[in-house]
């Protein structure tokens, strides 16, 4: 009895661990399938909320893009391989399927279809891109901005400034340049009207001016930089007022005011200095020095960026065109001083969108020769009267 009640008992319990056993893997793999179910709902919901992340991202971007602050985005969004450049065909088919991911109406894509690929080389930068935006969205004056650093920007190194320069809200405006010429142009006419000259071809000459530079006059400082307000002719004033402006205000717009306000006097006041060194005896008027600089920060920008600046070569014989056509009563001293220092000054103080180690030892001798040069100029205008 007791071996059939402990048989019993025994074949009891081993039919409870087996129905046990079973019943717990019934309740594993139901759990495990719950739980795959709601990992898999997860993972969709997850991604459902990534990808209505990612067109949130992009809707945002879109708006950004129709109020002109994010077309860097957009840009960057469209270049496939990452190379810098949209294909011009590409282009056209992504604004033709999704104008709207443009940030662009119908109207603006057709304007903006009708513009692209004007230089011919199948390929759109971000510069490029920026230029079509807004002449596109009818944004004129954001054009003539993009329009002008274009003329002073290599194509390399366009992100950057270009960036800011969509951004840009004219504050503050590019008037250091207009303001010189401004006064230029007022104190030639004052002068005409006091000596009752009239307008003349290389008259009047103001020497008892206040501003000019009298080589008898040196301890009056001022006149080593005021010198450049006085224009000997109309002939002169127009040379110097439309150079200084058409070269001035596109680095003007790109490296900012304080930074072209440095090359342009700099060059004004060695243009002074040399010249009293060499031939202590003559009176210099004119804002030469200064333009020769802003032609030299034109013509080493182009030197250097040779094969990435577009229309090189017929901006070098424009170039070429300003400094040859300058035959009126020259201090070819002050000229050649002005042109240096744009040289050396430019290279300390104008903007550089892609630094490289080597250009860090270039800045460093610059800035030694400019400092020693100025330097040495001083000292030879104070010896004599020591």
């Amino acid at each position: 009895m007791r071996g059939e009640r402990k048989g019993h008992s025994t074949v009891g319990r081993s039919d409870y661990r087996e129905h046990g056993s079973s019943h717990w893997s019934v309740m594993t793999i139901a759990a495990g399938q719950m739980w795959q179910k709601r990992r898999s709902t997860a993972v969709i919901l997850e991604e459902g909320k990534t990808k209505e992340a990612m067109n949130d991202g992009r809707r945002h971007e879109y708006q950004m893009a129709n109020g002109c602050n994010s077309w860097l985005s957009i840009f960057r969004m469209f270049d496939t391989n990452y190379d810098g450049y949209i294909a011009t065909h590409d282009l056209k088919r992504f604004v033709r399927n999704s104008a709207a991911s443009f940030g662009l109406s119908r109207e603006e894509a057709n304007i903006l279809l009708k513009n692209v690929d004007k230089n011919g080389d199948h390929l759109l930068d971000f510069a490029e891109f920026c230029t079509l935006m807004s002449r596109a969205k009818k944004l004129r004056m954001r054009h003539v901005l993009f329009r002008a650093a274009q003329m002073v920007v290599p194509r390399s190194n366009r992100t950057i400034p270009f960036s800011y320069l969509q951004q840009y809200n004219c504050f503050p405006p590019p008037l250091f340049m207009i303001c010189i010429s401004i006064l230029e142009i007022v104190i030639y006419v004052y002068y005409v009207v006091q000596l009752g000259t009239g307008i003349e071809m290389y008259g009047p000459i103001p020497q008892q001016s206040l501003l000019i530079f009298n080589p008898h006059k040196t301890d009056e400082v001022w006149r080593y930089l005021t010198y450049m307000f006085i224009h000997i002719g109309i002939i002169h004033l127009v040379f110097n007022v439309l150079t200084q402006i058409i070269l001035g205000i596109p680095l003007e717009l790109v490296h900012k005011f304080w930074r072209i306000a440095l090359v342009y006097l700099s060059g004004v006041l060695a243009g002074s200095l040399l010249d009293y060194a060499i031939d202590p005896r003559t009176y210099l008027a004119g804002a030469s020095g200064g333009v020769y600089a802003l032609l030299a920060a034109h013509i080493a920008e182009l030197l250097i960026n040779w094969t990435e600046m577009e229309f090189a070569l017929y901006r070098a014989l424009v170039l070429a065109v300003l400094i040859s056509s300058d035959v009126s009563l020259i201090s070819y001293m002050s000229h050649l001083a002005g042109f240096m220092a744009g040289v050396l000054m430019g290279t300390v103080v104008l903007r550089n969108f892609r630094k490289k180690n080597w250009e860090r030892v270039v800045w460093w001798i610059a800035f030694a020769v400019t400092s020693l040069s100025f330097l040495a100029l001083v000292l030879l205008n104070i010896i004599p009267h020591i």
